[in-house]
């Protein structure tokens, strides 16, 4: 069942993210495929989904394989769980509210932002392994976050392109764009200790 419930799942991750690239082609905002790649390729919740979709991938294939055997780590898997569950939930509470996407738009975003989060936090809830995570990983799962959050605001001001509009230096300044860089961070390392504690939670109560 494990395996038949990746399969599915990696499908649909890869689907989705070559929807989402398609639609926005399909919209035509951008004035070439090399710009819209470069747009679509900025944005959290793309790097994440990518990252989930791997993770659904990686363990059907070779298990000798190093991208296998990474993405099986227990705490690597913890920390995609984090990453995806902030997506969806940045998405609801912060995008939803201001943005209403119809038709092939509203399909791709509800893949990416909902359907991709439940699918993973179930394969993570039923059929990851729990263990060994320790509180320890915790600065590391912060450093995805973090480089990601460098990176929109190097390519920002080279090219004044900014995925998200609170990480737009132009119109807020560094220093806030800063502040509100280390508020996500901030909110990544407290969803992270749930994670860990939910993980021993379900090994314990499996082992006895």
């Amino acid at each position: 069942m494990k395996n038949s419930y990746r399969i599915m799942c990696a499908l649909i991750a890869w689907v989705v993210l070559s929807l989402r690239f398609i639609d926005m082609l399909i919209i035509g905002a951008y004035s070439s495929i090399a710009e819209t790649l470069f747009v679509y390729f900025g944005y959290f919740t793309v790097w994440t989904n990518i990252l989930i979709a791997l993770a659904f991938t990686a363990p059907l294939l070779n298990p000798d394989r190093k991208l296998t055997n990474f993405f099986m780590r227990p705490g690597v898997r913890a920390a995609l769980a984090s990453y995806i569950l902030m997506v969806s939930a940045v998405y609801h509470i912060l995008i939803v509210p201001y943005w209403n996407p119809q038709g092939f738009t509203w399909l791709t975003a509800t893949g990416l932002n909902t359907v991709m989060p439940i699918l993973y936090i179930v394969d993570w809830l039923f059929f990851a392994e729990k263990r060994p995570i320790f509180y320890k990983h915790l600065p590391y799962w912060l450093i995805f976050p973090a480089v990601y959050g460098v990176t929109s605001i190097i390519r920002g001001l080279l090219t004044g392109v900014y995925p998200y509009p609170f990480l737009n230096v132009t119109d807020l300044g560094i220093e806030n764009v800063l502040i509100n860089m280390l508020g996500l961070v901030a909110v990544f390392a407290v969803v992270g200790p749930i994670f860990i504690a939910v993980a021993h939670l379900i090994s314990n109560r499996t082992k006895s």
